[in-house]
């Protein structure tokens, strides 16, 4: 278990919280999701443009402003298609979520699972009621 730093544990002692700088490694860990998400809303600009909600795909737009720009222009937030998380009700057989393998891949990374246990333990538990915010 290589966890988290003695002096970041007495930091989180003190302060009540911690930012691990470093436990997630951005190309192996998040470029992955991003990749997923940039799929994931290909599908949804997609399937928008057929049904003539939006006037673009916009995919000459990189994700940040690509998913403001398909927000706006069909007036509604489709976070639930990026979501690993199905909502509490009215969940029909084409309720859109995602839980690709680079999201699993990122939650059950042994560095970021190492680090929990050091908090908690080594009987670590996901709870259901998780999001992913986009």
């Amino acid at each position: 278990m290589t966890g988290i730093p003695d002096e970041q544990l007495t930091f989180f002692e003190e302060q009540g919280y911690l930012l691990a700088k470093g436990l997630l490694d951005p190309v192996q860990d998040l470029d992955p999701v991003m990749r997923e998400y940039e799929g994931v809303l290909d599908y949804l600009a997609i399937e928008l443009y057929q049904q003539r909600v939006i006037a673009s795909t916009y995919d000459d737009l990189p994700f940040g402003e690509r998913v403001t720009k398909i927000y706006g222009e069909s007036g509604r937030v489709h976070a639930q298609y990026f979501d690993f998380s199905l909502p509490q009700g009215s969940v029909k057989k084409d309720t859109p979520f995602w839980a690709g393998p680079a999201v699993f891949y990122m939650l059950t990374s042994p560095r970021l699972l190492d680090a929990v246990e050091t908090f908690i333990g080594p009987e670590i538990y996901s709870n259901p009621v998780q999001h992913v915010r986009i």
